[in-house]
């Protein structure tokens, strides 16, 4: 009863909380009062989850059980870790300069500090845990069992590998590989001499090398056999051949053999003093001067040849010559193809194309034959995980293929799908992608594929018909269904539910959902108000912790057993948002100039009233509404404005989708933004003379040529925006790489060169219609921005000095693209809210918009006041 009465009074009080306290807008003051949620894991069972929040940059971990909800701090904690299937946990701790390793056994908290080593290795489901000291260069292996605090000591041994449910080990001591019982006297696996070995701890087999014989050995049978002696290959001529262990079998027929080139290297010359330094452009060089690296323009280690042993026919084969290109082998053990991807070709056209297509040639690793396959390609083929096929996705013919090595091609597989496999929503001036291949199952013989929504199977066997494993669920709910955590898995084991993660396309939330065997898909949580991230699954797979939000609601973490049939919050890092008036993000919807369906997002305040309009901001970057439950923690600004603080301070937020027509990206932004904007209007959501435009990078751009486009707006920021394409084109980014390739491919999207596309290219180059602008104008350009040049803001700001129209420039000395010190930020945010808020809400014009800064005056008198 008691429990009861509490309760109802806690809720009363929040019920009550609006009514007695006055709720007020945000302000940068209150940033500070945000802390963050990060870093979370689970137990193997799920009884205990860890998290760090972080106030004021401090973070502090906490460990919480779920079942009792008890949560405890863990002070000084760095880097907590469960072990031994969840019943203890370690974590680092720094205390008065003493740097310790804290072992917890969780059921009753019992603490172990660990001085004797700083760091220990752990096993998610065993007791036992491992260190290794160095004393005058020989090691000594530790192992420890937290459980019963049983130790064994390897002296001399700096390698080991615990193996059959770590009851057993196999470790390297003083030149002897032995093997045994943890508890009992341990074997010598080989009589001679080893140096390196390597296991397999679920077949218990390996390989270790003894002077320059390589074997491989199996405890389970006692037995070894000689692969190969390295003193017996001959060498390449040129190379010397380096003796390793390799992860292989008995069964191996060849390894690829490690080699180091015998022929004197590149010495990097020490530059004579010569008064001065000439860069010299030379236009047939392969990589350009200002992207070419010292130490490694000459060639590295992966220019060198690359040969594999035939192990029977004791005969070296070159599979990749000097400077041939990237090999790509299969992983398997055994293989009998392998691919080299040439670049060669393609490196000079970087330039403009930003990614290095390639030639493939397909190698038969027993002769060294090589043929071309294709040529100029974008993607690299992908071998399955038996060695046995390759498929690449063909991105002109819009497909998947396999090879075909008997007759030297790829041929399509993906043709019976039926669904488009590739990026459908594709807009730039290049050809689209695939939305991915998924993995492999079937021991390989399976591909797995994505479509825009679901996951197939292609048998490449031809022993089954193309299926969808997902059964069309995610076509049918227009739901994107994707792996949890990864979006490929090498082995996938089909008979095992796998979890899901998700995209609604219709309500933009992100959801959790299971895929079992003979079920096909089941929605685990999938609410249209917010969305859900993992961030963490019990290693028995029962059990979440994940971040939940939307606009109004922070990213705590919450837990729950398989199912989400009940959830438990776990945190509940920003109470004082309480305090703040908040707002609602909404999609909206409507006809663009093209007669198409546009979306974009809303950002309205708390307590909006449908029959009053509002000073609205127009802000925009591609694509916004797959952000919809997006949360914004208030910050300073380090280019854009805060939205949660704009809207709790009366401003509505419009945020518009753009897709882009290829040559014409500044009418394609009119055709989403003005559109959008003329619509909100309509409805009575923008006071149609209280209308400000907002953009940064690509988008400030795009709002230099809306501004030559329109009068709508009432003000406008424009950020580091490209004003003349035609010297854009060949402006040096700060990587050395010139602009070229945003244009004719990437995502300035004109797909033209400037002599192919002269209109295009003027037309995208607001500063040639600079007249025609009658909007102020904001402009957020820094001296050392390595994005886009400084002087595409300030040929802008001189254009509309020229033209005498309002217009100012802030140029924070020293900053780059964006802004990274938080004394620029805050005063960004400061005089960026003064100028919206004077044009769109009527304050005063402050003084630096008035009188402006002389060089005399910088830091003296930043003229805040009005």
């Amino acid at each position: 009863m008691r429990k009861f009465i509490l309760l109802t009074a806690m809720v009363g009080c929040i019920a009550i909380q609006p009514a007695m306290s006055q709720r007020r807008s945000l302000d940068t003051a209150n940033y500070r009062e945000w802390n963050q949620v990060a870093s979370p894991a689970v137990s193997y069972d799920g009884t205990w989850a860890v998290y760090s929040i972080t106030e004021n940059e401090v973070s502090t971990r906490y460990l919480v059980n779920t079942g009792s909800g008890k949560t405890i701090k863990l002070e000084d904690a760095d880097n907590p870790e469960f072990f031994n299937a969840g019943k203890w946990m370690k974590y680092g701790q720094n205390k008065n300069g003493q740097s310790s390793i804290l072992l917890t056994r969780l059921k009753d908290g019992k603490q172990l500090p660990w001085m004797k080593s700083g760091y220990i290795l752990t096993s998610a489901s065993s007791p036992w845990m491992s260190y290794t000291n160095w004393q005058n260069g020989a090691a000594n292996a530790f192992l420890y069992n937290v459980d019963t605090q049983d130790s064994l000591v390897l002296n001399g041994t700096a390698k080991f590998s615990l193996y059959d449910n770590d009851r057993a080990i196999l470790f390297l001591q003083k030149d002897q590989l032995m093997a045994g019982p943890l508890k009992g006297t341990a074997k010598p696996v080989f009589e001679g001499t080893v140096s390196d070995f390597t296991f397999r701890k679920e077949t218990q087999e390996g390989t270790f090398l003894s002077g320059s014989a390589l074997y491989a050995f199996s405890l389970k049978t006692g037995k070894h056999t000689l692969l190969l002696d390295y003193k017996d290959i001959p060498a390449p001529a040129g190379y010397t051949i380096r003796p390793k262990t390799y992860d292989i079998s008995a069964n191996a027929e060849h390894v690829l053999l490690e080699v180091a080139y015998n022929g004197k290297q590149p010495k990097m010359q020490r530059p004579a003093n010569t008064g001065f330094e000439l860069e010299l452009w030379t236009w047939n060089e392969p990589v350009s001067q200002r992207r070419q690296r010292k130490g490694v323009y000459n060639g590295t280690q992966m220019d060198d040849a690359q040969f594999i042993y035939h192990i029977a026919e004791k005969k070296v084969v070159e599979v990749a010559p000097e400077k041939a290109g990237r090999l790509l082998a299969p992983e398997a053990e055994n293989y009998d193809y392998a691919f080299i991807a040439d670049s060669k070709p393609y490196v000079p056209m970087v330039d403009w194309k930003y990614d290095t297509n390639a030639d493939i040639y397909l190698v038969n690793v027993h002769t060294g034959e090589r043929r071309l396959l294709a040529k100029d390609c974008g993607e690299n083929p992908i071998w399955s995980p038996n060695g046995k096929y390759a498929v690449i996705f063909n991105q002109e013919k819009k497909e998947w293929q396999v090879l075909d090595p008997q007759a030297g091609v790829f041929k399509a597989i993906s043709g019976q799908i039926g669904q488009a496999l590739y990026d459908e929503e594709h807009d730039h001036p290049s050809l689209a992608h695939s939305y991915g291949l998924a993995g492999w199952t079937d021991n390989g013989n399976t591909a797995l594929v994505y479509d825009r929504y679901d996951i197939w199977a292609i048998n490449l066997e031809g022993k089954q018909a193309v299926r969808c494993i997902t059964n069309g669920y995610g076509r049918a709910h227009q739901v994107t269904l994707r792996w949890m955590s990864t979006p490929f898995i090498s082995h996938v084991d089909l008979t095992k539910s796998m979890y899901l993660q998700s995209f609604n396309e219709r309500t933009k939330s992100a959801g959790v959902y299971q895929l079992t065997a003979g079920k096909g898909v089941t929605l685990l949580t999938d609410n249209p108000g917010y969305s859900v991230s993992v961030g963490a699954i019990s290693g028995d797979g029962s059990s979440f912790v994940y971040f939940k939000q939307n606009f109004h609601t922070f990213p705590d973490l919450w837990f729950s057993k398989t199912g989400f049939k009940k959830e438990q919050r776990l945190t509940d890092a920003n109470p004082q948002q309480q305090k703040y008036t908040w707002g609602t993000a909404k999609l909206v919807e409507w006809k663009n100039y093209e007669g198409k369906q546009n979306q974009g997002v809303l950002y309205v305040p708390e307590g909006y009233d449908s029959t009053k309009t509002y000073p609205m901001i127009v802000d925009f970057y591609e694509t916004h509404s797959g952000e919809l439950h997006k949360y914004f923690a208030p910050e300073y600004s380090t280019s854009t404005i805060d939205i949660p603080t704009y809207v709790s301070n009366g401003y509505v937020v419009f945020r518009p989708d753009i897709h882009y027509k290829i040559g014409f990206p500044g009418e394609s932004t009119y055709n989403a933004v003005v559109s959008g904007t003329e619509e909100m209007i309509r409805r009575g959501v923008a006071d149609k003379n209280r209308i400000g435009l907002q953009g940064h990078s690509w988008s400030g751009f795009q709002v230099y040529y809306l501004v030559t486009r329109t009068n709508i707006f009432t003000c406008v920021n424009a950020g580091a925006g490209v004003s003349n394409a035609t010297y854009n084109y060949f402006a040096i980014r700060q990587n050395g790489a010139p602009c070229l390739f945003k244009y004719e491919v990437e995502q300035s999207r004109i797909g033209k060169t400037l002599w192919t596309g002269r209109e295009e290219f003027i037309q995208s180059s607001p500063i040639f219609n600079a007249d025609k602008i009658q909007t102020p104008l904001l402009i957020f350009h820094n001296d050392k921005d390595g994005a886009v040049a400084f002087t595409q803001g300030l040929d802008m700001f001189i254009a509309m000095r020229r033209l005498g129209r309002p217009a100012w420039l802030l140029n924070y000395k020293g900053e780059n693209h964006s802004l990274g010190s938080l004394e620029a930020q805050q005063d960004w945010t400061l005089r960026m809210g003064q100028f919206f808020d004077h044009y769109l809400k009527g304050k005063p014009m402050p003084r630096w918009m008035k009188e402006g800064i002389s060089v005399d005056e910088r830091n003296v008198d930043q003229k805040y006041d009005y």
